[in-house]
């Protein structure tokens, strides 16, 4: 049986303009025409549209497909499906991370109220996610999202809440010249210590060392967090008035 391109189309699910630009790109080109010359489609004209749309719906693009069908030697199915499936998959990764960064942004945005610049919120998460990318791979940074999000999430929101709270009074104890042996400021530095042990047994085994290298080079994440340089060594004078802390190979207080 034969068909018009009207009645291909509407069979098919696809607009007449689709199946005229399929036979453009010489995808599907109709093996009769009446005698009137209006293209017609046969048995194997339909079957070739039933490959073009599988593959199609494959993720494979029109430029591809054409290849397979027609190419005297064309690339194995298997070899196009697998090269198809990185990039996907590349993709998704690169969709995962701009999707957190995004969550970021609004729950920043939640923590601040009406009275926060939306706009600075944005660039911020923004700068961090470029830092991100310069040191991990997005192998990594789905891996290490994964254990941040089998938290419970009461406990993601405490954490991401208590830290600038610390910071904040580890600043102000600064400020005043308070000595670092005080005890209130060595008890910042037990639970900055805590929080910080709370964040590295989230990063996957191997990663600690990239996690370090990325806070000393990006003074970025200094600017946005706001400890400085002379805030670390303040709180690092205090820990070694600790003797719990002060030992040897113990990781410096980073958040």
């Amino acid at each position: 049986m034969d068909y018009t391109v009207g009645e291909l189309a509407k069979r098919a699910g696809l607009t007449v303009r689709t199946l005229h630009h399929y036979e453009q790109l010489g995808l599907l080109r109709p093996s009769g025409r009446s005698e009137a010359g209006y293209r017609r489609y046969g048995e194997a004209d339909v079957l070739r549209l039933h490959r073009v749309l599988a593959l199609r719906d494959a993720g494979l693009s029109l430029k591809d497909i054409a290849p397979l069908l027609d190419g005297e030697t064309p690339p194995p199915l298997a070899q196009v499906l697998a090269t198809q499936i990185a990039q996907l998959e590349a993709e998704l990764l690169t969709r995962e991370h701009l999707l957190q960064t995004l969550r970021n942004a609004a729950k920043r945005l939640q923590f601040q109220g009406d009275g926060g610049d939306a706009v600075q919120v944005l660039l911020d998460v923004m700068a961090m996610r470029r830092i991100q990318e310069r040191h991990f791979s997005p192998e990594q940074l789905r891996a290490m999202r994964r254990r941040w999000e089998a938290l419970p999430e009461a406990e993601r929101d405490a954490v991401e809440a208590e830290w600038p709270q610390l910071i904040r009074q580890a600043q102000a104890a600064l400020d005043a010249g308070t000595d670092p042996a005080d005890p209130a400021v060595q008890q910042i530095v037990r639970r900055w210590r805590t929080l910080q042990q709370r964040f590295m047994a989230l990063v996957p085994e191997g990663m600690g060392a990239h996690v370090q290298r990325m806070y000393e080079q990006e003074p970025e994440i200094a600017r946005q967090s706001g400890i400085s340089a002379e805030l670390m060594a303040y709180l690092r004078r205090s820990r070694d008035t600790l003797p719990e802390l002060n030992t040897p190979g113990a990781p410096d207080e980073q958040h």
